[in-house]
């Protein structure tokens, strides 16, 4: 089996129907869905309801939590059921290519079996933004991460764009902590421990995302950044990764977080955000500038601009929290 796609959700709403038949849609059945009911089930009716609502799909497996616990522990629960070689997290009202499955098979081809740890593809976000995830890495290269370095500062901000090698989550025990939305900590603690990424050479978005508000807080996106760096240090390889580390961290920072932020539309958030952001990067700018290898070599040119002129881009921010 090729795929566990794994849907977590709290109500039997329109949304998760939309989800679940953009996975019901595939023209190529290898897959299985770990289904994740997040709620307790207050009377016998509600859980007849659930029964019927899913009783005739194929390749699915229904997990009923016996009281709300979060998005980290039904994850988990998943990890230790899914029989994929591939695992992909789907949120609530999220959907797929009908042609997922299919153009995972095709791209995986391409390398003779060759084992893949984690995959990314290219999504459309609505909502918020409507733009496009994608990368400035090499689309359809296999890195062999034990000598290039490049993914590690260009991996995406998001957990919803990638695919996990099961047997390496399930070999090295990984899982999502609790109650802290660390999506990021999980996906660097992964590709930690790989020895190959690619990010898929597909022509169109393979997923469609809702981008909308945080429901936990927003400097959670950077504030697990701590956790991840000293993660490297615990596993020794933060000092050959530190320059491709730090450049996703800086990143991260000042331009994907403070982006997202903008569109909030809260000027005391906006204005402590890049407070923030400019107290923990002014003065390590300079030196990062100058020295730091994933900074030189990268084809970003809009973090290239923000970079450059740093002041002038937070003093336009900051005329947004007036």
């Amino acid at each position: 089996m090729l795929v566990s796609f794994v849907i977590t959700w709290q109500e039997i709403e329109e949304n998760v129907n939309e989800t679940l038949q953009s996975v019901l849609n595939q023209t190529d059945d290898d897959y299985e869905i770990i289904l994740i009911s997040d709620k307790m089930l207050e009377d016998n009716q509600e859980f007849v309801i659930l029964r019927n609502y899913f009783w005739d799909i194929k390749n699915i497996k229904t997990v009923v939590n016996s009281s709300i616990q979060g998005a980290a522990v039904c994850w988990n629960t998943a990890i230790d059921l899914a029989d994929g070689d591939y695992i992909k997290f789907i949120s609530q009202g999220d959907t797929i290519s009908p042609d997922f499955v299919k153009n995972l098979r095709t791209e995986l081809n391409k390398y003779n079996g060759e084992e893949v740890d984690l995959i990314e593809y290219n999504v459309q976000l609505r909502g918020l933004s409507d733009k496009t995830i994608d990368t400035h890495l090499e689309k359809g290269k296999l890195y062999n991460l034990n000598r290039e370095f490049q993914p590690y500062a260009s991996i995406s901000a998001t957990l919803s764009n990638k695919l996990f090698r099961t047997q390496l989550l399930k070999e090295f025990g990984f899982k999502f902590r609790r109650f802290v939305r660390f999506d990021m900590l999980f996906a660097y603690k992964v590709l930690g421990q790989t020895d190959t990424y690619l990010f898929l050479d597909t022509e169109k978005p393979l997923e469609e995302v809702y981008l909308g508000q945080v429901q936990y807080s927003v400097f959670d996106l950077v504030n697990q950044w701590t956790h991840i760096l000293n993660y490297y240090r615990r596993i020794g390889k933060f000092k050959d990764l530190k320059d491709y580390l730090n450049y996703a961290y800086y990143k991260t920072l000042i331009h994907i977080w403070l982006w997202n932020i903008r569109k909030y539309d809260n000027k005391l958030l906006i204005k402590k955000a890049a407070t923030f952001a400019s107290r923990k990067f002014e003065d390590k700018r300079e030196d990062f500038m100058k020295n730091n290898k994933a900074f030189l070599e990268t084809k970003d040119v809009r973090f290239i601009e923000i970079v450059d002129q740093f002041s002038s881009y937070i003093k336009e921010i900051m005329k947004l929290a007036k």
